[in-house]
């Protein structure tokens, strides 16, 4: 840019209100591709209700009594507790930053991925979260099956789909904490009801303590907490997700967030509560039989009945509101970040919807170890790297890091860092004759692999952003104050928006900055 230009740029157009066709738009979508103003963030329990929809996932009782059943129970209780505290330590951290920058997972990642490269942290949380939901769905369906036999399960997948759909359709902003503050009450009262149900109902319940696992010690190449432990590992995705709520946080609830909503009362109750349930149901209902993944719910409908099926009804409907709302809101950063359009959230739910019933119908319990492992070594790396950024660039802590999408490359040497961190992991679970002590710890290299080719990237160069003008430095207080885009002609906090070089300096937000990268809509 010539300096006449820079000279004669465009003043910015600012309010000192939130722009009402951005509130309206945005009710729905939650800032997707936005910063999250402080005008838009939402009260503690709204905001703690929504995220704890997680908390009746029937994967939680599962991920337990897998472990109880591989390693043992002692075993799988001392992972437990490991997870708890390593989860709480890492939330305590990822709550903080988002809260504060009011970034999501896509745009907090862009500084360490590029503009380009963060577009893989959203295929990571949709694609996952995608497959979860068919997960939950199929758990749902072979519950309902259990009392149709004669029925075709992919009846039970249809019926499903359609009538979880109007539950997805809300947004944090609007019902999802109502539907979950309804229905939790709910789910704790069947889980209590299902491990009193249990202990009367089957005698053996009293020796569930003391089983030893499937795989004797002598077969373990390491102790088997620490095998449990890495198992629980592919779990991390709770941090994206932890990233993507937490940014709707008021600033003054930092406290209660960091320590509740999502820190150790959240863990003691997904994993610790979670986890012990489930492997004293399935120990107790179908001792003889291998913790399969439809074992929890087989568990629960013989320890309750019909009641067991209402349980899951309601834990399901919970867990998919979650599901929906994260594979639905991914997806359409995805879409954004690659074509530089928007799609609306509602239409991307639809959508979502139809490719879960068609991935129910490949029979996802069949190769569900496998994309939990693959996964799981791309979360793990991505929380790696993400760590090492914290740790080591003391200036991105407070406000966050740079993200405008005109002041990053497309992508970074982060990027490879990521790519090779997580090609090793899954190296390690696939490739013949790994050793024994790799294969069954392959996300914590992953990890380890990332920390330190990350912390060795950043201490050998320090990336540095472009420069150009910057409306941050053209009002008193960027998160108070709203300018208006030159592209859309829609106002958005000024710590997003920037100065579009090629349009002689015109004010612009991050989402039609992005949109602006994509070849043939600059």
């Amino acid at each position: 840019m010539s300096l006449t230009q820079e000279v004669h740029r465009p003043p910015l157009r600012t309010r000192s209100t939130d722009d009402p066709a951005v509130v309206a738009e945005q009710r729905a979508d939650d800032y997707s591709n936005h910063v999250v103003p402080l005008t838009a963030r939402v009260g503690r329990w709204q905001l703690t209700m929504s995220y704890w929809s997680l908390l009746s996932a029937m994967v939680w009782l599962f991920y337990g009594a897998l472990a109880a059943s591989l390693y043992g129970t002692t075993d799988a209780l001392i992972a437990i507790g490991v997870s708890v505290v390593t989860y709480s330590l890492m939330a305590h951290l990822f709550t903080r930053w988002s809260l504060r920058s009011g970034l999501n997972t896509t745009l907090l990642s862009r500084r360490m991925f590029g503009v380009l490269g963060a577009s893989l942290t959203a295929l990571l949380v949709a694609a996952t979260t995608t497959y979860y939901a068919v997960f939950e769905s199929s758990t749902l369906a072979v519950a309902f099956q259990h009392y149709t036999p004669s029925w075709d399960i992919r009846i039970w997948y249809a019926i499903i789909v359609v009538a979880m759909l109007p539950l997805m359709l809300g947004g944090v902003q609007t019902w999802m904490a109502k539907l979950n503050a309804v229905l939790l009450p709910l789910y704790v009262v069947g889980i209590i009801a299902a491990v009193i149900a249990a202990a009367v109902r089957f005698p053996v319940a009293s020796d569930w303590t003391s089983f030893s696992g499937i795989i004797p010690s002598e077969a373990r190449a390491l102790p088997g907490w620490l095998l449990a432990s890495v198992l629980y590992m592919g779990c991390y995705l709770n941090m994206l997700m932890n990233v993507d709520f937490a940014r709707l946080a008021k600033k003054e609830d930092d406290g209660f967030h960091r320590n509740v909503t999502f820190g150790w009362v959240f863990y003691v109750c997904l994993f610790g509560v979670n986890g012990t349930v489930g492997i004293f149901l399935v120990r107790a209902a179908i001792p003889d039989q291998p913790a399969a993944e439809t074992g929890v719910v087989q568990a629960i409908l013989a320890s309750l009945g019909v009641a067991g099926l209402i349980l899951i009804v309601a834990s399901q409907a919970r867990i998919n509101s979650l599901n929906y709302y994260q594979s639905s809101a991914n997806w359409g950063r995805l879409i954004t970040n690659l074509f530089g359009v928007r799609v609306n959230r509602i239409l991307l739910v639809v959508v979502s919807s139809a490719v879960v019933f068609l991935l129910m119908l490949t029979d996802v319990f069949s190769y569900l170890q496998s994309a939990l492992t693959w996964q799981g070594v791309f979360v793990v790396s991505w929380v790696g790297i993400m760590l090492t950024h914290y740790a080591l660039v003391p200036e991105d802590r407070a406000s966050g890091p740079e993200f405008r999408a005109l002041r990053l490359p497309r992508a970074t040497w982060g990027l490879g860092v990521w790519v090779l961190a997580s090609a090793l992991g899954i190296y390690l679970v696939e490739a013949p004759g790994v050793p024994a002590a790799l294969a069954g710890t392959a996300q914590l290299v992953a990890l380890m692999v990332s920390v330190v080719l990350y912390g060795v990237l950043v201490l050998a160069r320090r990336s540095s952003a472009r420069t150009h003008a910057d409306p941050r430095d053209e009002v008193d207080d960027p998160a108070a104050v709203w300018a208006e885009c030159h592209r859309c002609a829609k106002s958005y906090v000024v710590v997003e928006m920037d100065r579009e070089p090629l349009a002689g300096g015109a004010p612009v937000c991050d989402e039609c900055a992005t949109a602006s990268l994509v070849p043939g809509r600059g």
